[in-house]
């Protein structure tokens, strides 16, 4: 069953990130066209505004969400419906200090936009309209979208990926034809909050349909052992929560700053194409959360290190391959099919962004034993570092910008050495506490994976340019043939005859037979 719902999950999971990453590309390119790239920058940054918003959210989500996992396991209708109850009382309370703190931001805004404010590029007042609909959203979301949660704690998430899938691809048609049609950024806006509000009333409703017993207004008090434990992960998960936004979202911010906002948009774009990839690939991993959390109810320690070492080789499989693809097309697809030259970054940039997301995603293997445990609180030092992280991005992003006078280079290079932190501390953290073992194990896999990755990577340019032609969409086919090649068979000469690669090999062969014979 573990297997059953956990291939379904990614397999929705896929689905979904290669719609929405075909319609996003196509809404990027009108919308540039039809509002401009100072706008698309501005988009970008009110996205991060709201990811420090979230920080009020202090890792409650979760830890509730992670608690879900064993009342569901067992059947203990009684105990999910009195968390979902607390869940939901705590949501009301963050969702109105959100909207209270997020007003006082307002008179704030005009430090990060002076410079488009000066050279006359948007108004303030079209800032604070864009600012306010943002924040309507992000509020409407903690009254109703908590319940959704409950799915994927009981290894539903296709539920919730299938329908965010016609949903996101009924609101991005709509969002276009306004593009078009309007050319009004409130309109395309407007849409999209109206659709993820009714989105979010459908899973509340569902919810009822699926899980009947959260209709009773009665509940069992909550043990005192269950009220620590969940301050206890509160308090681990705000301070990583505080280290996420430190890392991820402080980039552009920096960017508008220092650079303007129309090199927000040109690094959005890049955002973007990593952002959609992940999600189609890398996300995978993440989804299995729900089936590692039921795993480590069950099984023993022996068991708990061969799902990791399984895990982890998925894990350089999906990530290694996305950097290849990533480092080998992403400049010839933006320069010669999507936007044009302008919004070409030089491949050294391009080459420190992808190293930055690979060094995030191969800690995901360990990050989802971490949260399949539940364990993200009980030793200090882990989510102190988990804080010291988004310190040391800060203080290096900003003694490369202001020191070394490095502009953009200076943020992205902060980045990667903050991400050495997470490179050491997430394996740590799940060998010493779960799985019980050496961290020379996780590092001795790490690096084999990491220097393959880099030998796939530099042949697949090679090949790349060695077959380069005038017409990009050859190059495109050209690139693709070139990292699926060489990561395949680089991946069978090095590691074909692991167990690791048996066990993958096996799982995805007995699926498709499976589906064959379904049909």
């Amino acid at each position: 069953m573990r297997k059953k719902y956990a291939l379904r999950n990614v397999l929705s999971k896929a689905m979904y990130a290669t719609i929405y990453a075909v319609l996003s590309f196509v809404t990027r390119k009108i919308f540039i066209y039809c509002l401009g790239d100072t706008v698309l920058g501005l988009s970008s940054l009110m996205t991060s505004i709201l990811s420090m918003l979230s920080l009020m959210e202090l890792g409650i989500g979760n830890a509730i969400y992670f608690s879900l996992y064993k009342p569901l396991a067992e059947g203990d209708d009684a105990q999910v419906n009195a968390i979902m109850k607390l869940y939901r009382k705590l949501y009301s309370y963050i969702g109105l200090a959100v909207m209270a703190v997020g007003l006082c931001i307002l008179p704030f805004l005009r430090i990060l936009v002076q410079r488009e404010i000066t050279d006359n590029t948007i108004s303030m007042a079209f800032v604070y309209q864009v600012y306010l609909i943002f924040l309507a959203d992000s509020v409407l979301s903690y009254f109703l979208a908590y319940r959704r949660n409950i799915f994927s704690a009981d290894q539903k998430e296709y539920i919730i990926t299938n329908t965010t899938t016609v949903v996101t691809f009924g609101y991005t048609i709509l969002q276009i034809l306004s593009l078009i049609l309007t050319k009004n950024y409130f309109v395309y806006l407007l849409i999209k909050l109206i659709a993820t509000v009714a989105m979010n009333m459908y899973f509340y409703v569902k919810s009822y349909k699926v899980y009947p017993y959260l209709k009773e207004k009665e509940t069992i008090p909550l043990t005192d052992e269950y009220i620590k434990n969940l301050v206890k992960n509160v308090k681990a998960l705000f301070m990583m929560s505080i280290s996420s936004f430190l890392v991820f979202s402080t980039d552009n911010m920096l960017i508008t700053y220092f650079v303007g906002l129309a090199a927000v948009a040109v690094y959005s774009n890049y955002s973007t194409i990593i952002s959609m990839v992940n999600q189609t690939f890398n996300t995978a991993i993440s989804s299995m959360k729900s089936n590692v959390g039921n795993y480590l109810v069950t099984e023993g320690e022996e068991d708990r290190y061969k799902l990791f070492k399984r895990i982890f080789f998925a894990n350089f499989l999906i990530t290694g391959f996305t950097s290849v693809a990533l480092i080998t097309l992403t400049n010839e697809f933006i320069g010669g099919i999507w936007l044009g030259n302008k919004f070409v970054w030089p491949f050294v940039l391009l080459i420190i962004l992808v190293f930055n997301n690979f060094s995030r995603y191969m800690s995901e293997a360990a990050g989802v034993m971490l949260s399949g445990a539940g364990m993200y609180s009980p030793y200090p030092f882990y989510k102190y570092w988990s804080l010291t992280e988004g310190i040391v991005n800060i203080v290096a992003s900003l003694f490369m910008i202001k020191v070394l006078n490095m502009g953009v280079y200076g943020v992205f290079l902060g980045t990667s050495v903050s991400t050495l932190v997470t490179t050491i501390v997430v394996p740590h953290a799940a060998f010493k506490y779960i799985l019980k073992r050496n961290l020379v194990e996780y590092f001795k896999l790490y690096f084999k994976y990491a220097m393959l990755t880099i030998l796939f990577a530099s042949i697949s340019v090679l090949i790349f340019k060695a077959f380069y032609t005038q017409n990009s969409f050859l190059n495109i086919v050209i690139g693709c043939v070139s990292s699926i090649g060489v990561m395949g068979v680089g991946t069978v000469l090095f590691l074909g005859r692991s167990d690791e690669f048996r066990y993958v090999f096996q799982m995805i062969k007995g699926f498709m037979k499976k589906r064959g014979t379904e049909k």
